[in-house]
């Protein structure tokens, strides 16, 4: 009879410990989607600073067409608002890769296992040429020559 209890509370236990794993997991990946969330809403703020920059990439461009320069680009204050922009833009695409790495740890959570490891693709190996035909040994007589594929044979 003890023998019962004890396998029964064994096989409990493994149930409770089953759901403790369980918990941890979804409660840690409710925090890593509260963290998604939170990058998002950065990246659309940085966003909104992006478009602001290339307005104002724009106006300087512009104002330098309307001054007579010929290129633009080499006045100081368009190639700041250009550095500036991308500036920006560099920092909102660090917010997304920040969420799609957060997405795959969630991924990985549910595995049990560790985040993937981008594999290195390696080329397919080279098909091996086929075996050459053998050689006759005594080849002094011409032979008739095979017909080709396309050709009907002659007889």
């Amino acid at each position: 009879m003890s023998a019962d209890y004890n396998k029964l509370a064994t096989t409990g236990l493994k149930g409770l410990k089953a759901v403790g794993w369980y918990a941890k997991t979804l409660s840690l990946n409710m925090l890593r989607r509260g963290l998604i969330l939170g990058r998002y809403t950065l990246a659309c703020w940085q966003k909104q600073k992006v478009n602001k920059a290339f307005r104002v990439v724009g106006e300087e461009f512009f104002q330098a067409l309307e001054q007579g320069e010929t290129n633009p680009l080499v006045v100081s204050a368009v190639s700041d608002a250009v550095n500036r922009a991308k500036d920006l833009k560099a920092v909102k695409d660090k917010n997304y890769r920040a969420v799609a790495a957060t997405r795959e740890k969630i991924r990985a959570a549910w595995i049990k296992e560790s985040p993937p490891v981008p594999a290195v693709e390696t080329p397919p190996p080279a098909p091996e040429p086929p075996p050459a035909p053998a050689e006759p040994a005594e080849a002094t007589e011409p032979t008739e020559a095979a017909p080709k594929p396309g050709e009907p044979a002659a007889q």
